[in-house]
């Protein structure tokens, strides 16, 4: 999968851009705010229908412009496919080679890609719901599916916290929801544990030849039902059915505690993920460099995960990893780099910070201009 062209037109500060690309690797260089991690907005528009930086449409448009348009053609081994959005200041449309799409689970899915930006060094140290926000998006990535679920399963959320903060509950509505969201929400933690089963070996094995072998890289999961983690480490000792069934059991008991605290106690939207390095909560115990690092790891092993599972290549956005790593880390990264066959797109600040053996196009971005250079 990649991006053959893409067309801006007064998207932020990127007042009108039409680009050829490279199925390989595309870098944009420039000074910061210049307009290099809009670039790469717009694409992550294209595949989320939201930005990453705000989840506010009109942010998204130049100041003092009607509207923003965005248009790639996106090409993969079976299809090319022209994705369009028409963005105002109170409402988004998203087009499918020219045909309006309505619904979002139609659009969703065409364009996948995966982005790190400097951010989210700090996703361990962020609150809960950001990490699961970031797991639900890579689950997505390789289970479009897997959308409806959650999307079914927060509706309900909303409409029974309606009933548990009225000044009367209603115990039969309670029943009547907690049977719609209780099988929704044994789905929704069993794509979870799936998908961090697949995910686990590729992180072990990247983060070892790219950033630090003298550590263990393991994922774990945290069931709000549960005191204990599950620890993603190859042995299968906790299996998916006792995570379930723990959330079973602690679903049907839950009822006096949501009706004394008004609110949902548990369920995957309360679970939460994190890393161990070494046996250790890297949260706690990691380096600044080591959780950089372990982020950097958890992007490249989604790439490789997805491609390898699915027979899908998604799209790499990287934006300024040069100041986000010291110079070995930076070195191993880009070895590494050199070998992936996924379109990325890089921002730097500087040309001499890419250290690409074949850069398939090169762009200079100042303020909101693009221009292709040799």
């Amino acid at each position: 999968m990649y991006i053959e062209s893409l067309d801006l037109i007064n998207f932020r500060n990127i007042r009108q851009a039409s680009l050829a690309l490279s199925p390989g690797f595309n870098v944009f260089y420039g000074g910061n705010g210049q307009g290099k991690s809009n670039l790469l907005e717009a694409i992550h528009t294209l595949s989320f229908l939201k930005g990453f930086r705000s989840s506010g449409i009109s942010d998204l448009v130049e100041f003092n412009a009607p509207k923003s348009q965005i248009s790639a053609v996106v090409k993969t081994s079976f299809a090319s496919t022209r994705l369009s959005l028409e963005l105002d200041r109170h409402a988004r449309r998203a087009f499918i080679d020219g045909t309006p799409c309505g619904r979002a689970k139609d659009y969703l899915g065409i364009l996948r890609s995966i982005l790190f930006v400097p951010s989210d060094v700090s996703f361990l140290q962020n609150a809960p719901a950001e990490r699961r926000t970031s797991l639900d998006r890579m689950v997505f990535n390789l289970r479009p599916a897997y959308l409806l679920d959650l999307e079914h399963y927060n509706k309900l959320l909303k409409q029974k916290s309606a009933v548990l903060h009225s000044d009367y509950p209603d115990q039969a509505l309670l029943d009547v929801y907690d049977s719609q969201i209780c099988p929704i929400g044994v789905r929704l933690i069993e794509a979870r544990y799936d998908y961090f089963n697949l995910l686990a070996p590729y992180i072990r094995r990247v983060f070892a030849a790219i950033f630090d072998s003298q550590f263990d890289c393991l994922l774990t999961y945290k069931p709000s039902s549960s005191k204990l983690h599950v620890i993603f480490d190859g042995n299968h000792e906790s299996d998916k059915k006792r995570i379930t069934d723990e959330y079973l059991c602690a679903f049907q008991k839950a009822r006096p505690v949501e009706l004394a605290r008004r609110q949902i106690s548990l369920g995957p939207h309360r679970d939460d993920w994190s890393i161990l390095l070494n046996g250790h909560s890297a949260k706690a115990f990691a380096s600044q460099g080591q959780q950089r690092s372990i982020c950097l790891a958890i992007k490249l092993s989604e790439i490789e995960c997805l491609k390898n599972e699915s027979d899908i290549e998604p799209v790499f956005l990287l934006d300024d990893v040069s100041s986000e790593l010291d110079p070995t880390r930076h070195k191993r990264l880009f070895e590494y780099l050199n070998a992936i066959t996924a379109q990325t797109f890089l921002t730097t600040t500087a040309r001499e910070h890419v250290h690409i053996d074949c850069v398939g196009r090169m762009f200079s971005v100042e303020n909101g201009s693009i221009l292709h250079v040799d």
